[in-house]
């Protein structure tokens, strides 16, 4: 008899379950129709998605070239890693907690040729452990230290690309690829100079931990979003509901670590600092946040009542998110059945529902899912509709991004930086998006559950 799976207070025999085994699910139907015509369509139909996803993939290559051609390093290009080096370069010369003071930023932005002017006033919300381990990067001169970190980037993105292939590997190694860096979140991430690649192959890591039961390296990967607290929050109350103490245990001794880091590099004070400069940039309207631009309630508030009042706003906002964590949360409830594929399908939710529902949360964020996203497609779940909804979230930002900024505006860049080089697209756009794919994904799952239990309940009764 194969080894039970346990739950809070219940178990599972696992081989009544089917595994999830290189995108397939053992004992389910395939989820290509049936004769040779139909098989020939899905392998066309494949064959223009990876060659649309090429094109789209030389096409950013194209344009991060004529943004670095135009002199745009670190004023668009790199814009946000700029920030992520200035602190980390404050943190070397013994600024300590001051690396929160704009004054002390902007000295190191003007060195690097930075847009001091266009940042003045704007406080940097990243916690003390990130600049602390940026300091080794912080010893190269800014334009190596930032091809270094995109280096590191795309060999994440390659690395994925191959948990990708593993799972559907009917795309080949080269689909994968490009499917991965075709995605605005992904393209837009790596120009920004995001570290959203980087926590995605730690999403991926969690997730290929818990279904092999390795819950402490789960645990430990899961610490590493606090580099990004905002994405930790719910895949650590998961870990936690759930009762997988070794990815608890897991996660706070990697956390210890990363608050160590922070401590030593920057001092006690900087956790304070820290936490002022999140309050800082809590306004509901706050413009330098970018809240309209997100993939969350907030952005679908403002959209619609951009007069809003704060205090009517952020209570109707925090009211939704707290709802959508909770979907989230919902759909994993049951057996702990990691190996099969409705957990597949839920903690591509789960992750999901961490990004809609959080308070701060750009489209980059949403490279979290790859991996997830990945596992989930290969389960027989999803309904047509859901994939509908999933593919015009994950890449018509992308279409729309090459129509205007390509065929209209021929790859030009305008020095004037509010002049947008990516957020062309109705604002809310993307939120309504990733907000109507979670909704349908919830729904596929809720329906998976009512057939399971019928099915239960019809074989109880046949055994009476």
């Amino acid at each position: 008899m194969s080894q039970p799976l346990t739950t809070n207070n219940a178990a599972v025999d696992e081989g009544d379950l089917p595994p999830l085994v290189h995108g397939t699910i053992e004992g389910a139907p395939t989820l290509a129709p049936r004769g040779s015509q139909a098989v020939d369509r899905v392998v066309v139909a494949r064959t223009i998605f990876v060659a649309l996803a090429l094109a789209s993939v030389l096409f950013f290559v194209a344009r991060f070239w004529t943004v670095y051609a135009a002199g745009e390093l670190f004023h668009r290009l790199g814009f946000d890693w700029s920030l992520f080096y200035a602190q980390a370069q404050a943190l070397r010369s013994g600024a300590g907690a001051a690396m929160y003071d704009q004054a002390t930023i902007g000295r190191f932005l003007q060195a690097m040729g930075g847009a001091e002017t266009s940042l003045d006033g704007w406080p940097q919300p990243y916690p003390p452990w990130f600049a602390g381990l940026m300091i080794p990067l912080a010893m190269l001169p800014a334009p190596a230290a930032f091809g270094v970190w995109l280096t590191a980037s795309l060999l994440a993105a390659c690395f994925l690309a191959y948990r990708v292939h593993q799972l559907l590997p009917e795309l080949g190694s080269l689909g994968a690829l490009v499917a991965i860096l075709a995605a605005i979140p992904v393209a837009w991430g790596l120009f920004m100079g995001q570290p959203v690649v980087l926590l995605a192959v730690a999403v991926s890591e969690m997730f290929v931990s818990l279904r092999a039961g390795l819950d402490f390296r789960a645990g430990l990967w899961l610490s590493t979003l606090l580099l990004k607290p905002q994405y930790a929050l719910l895949l650590g109350i998961f870990v936690l509901w759930k009762q997988r103490w070794n990815a608890v245990a897991g996660a706070i001794v990697g956390g210890v670590v990363l608050l160590v880091v922070g401590v030593v590099a920057a001092g006690p004070d900087s956790l304070v600092r820290f936490a002022g400069v999140i309050q800082s940039m809590s306004d509901l309207h706050n413009s330098v946040a970018g809240p309209q631009e997100m993939i969350n309630w907030r952005a679908i508030v403002l959209a619609v009542r951009p007069g809003i009042g704060e205090s009517v706003g952020l209570a109707l906002v925090w009211g939704l998110s707290l709802l959508t964590m909770l979907a989230g949360l919902v759909v994993m409830r049951g057996l702990w059945a990691p190996t099969t594929p409705r957990f597949t399908v839920g903690f591509c939710a789960l992750t999901l529902g961490a990004l809609v529902g959080s308070y701060h949360s750009h489209p980059h964020g949403a490279a979290l899912m790859i991996v997830p996203l990945a596992a989930a497609w290969a389960a027989p779940i999803f309904s047509g509709l859901t994939r509908a909804a999933i593919l015009a979230a994950v890449y018509v930002p992308t279409l729309i991004v090459i129509w205007v900024t390509g065929v209209l505006e021929h790859l030009a860049v305008s020095s004037d930086s509010d002049v947008p080089l990516w957020t062309v697209w109705p604002n809310v756009l993307p939120a309504v998006l990733f907000m109507l794919a979670f909704a349908l994904m919830c729904l596929d799952l809720e329906g998976t559950s009512r057939l399971r239990v019928r099915d239960r309940l019809r074989r109880a009764w046949l055994t009476r």
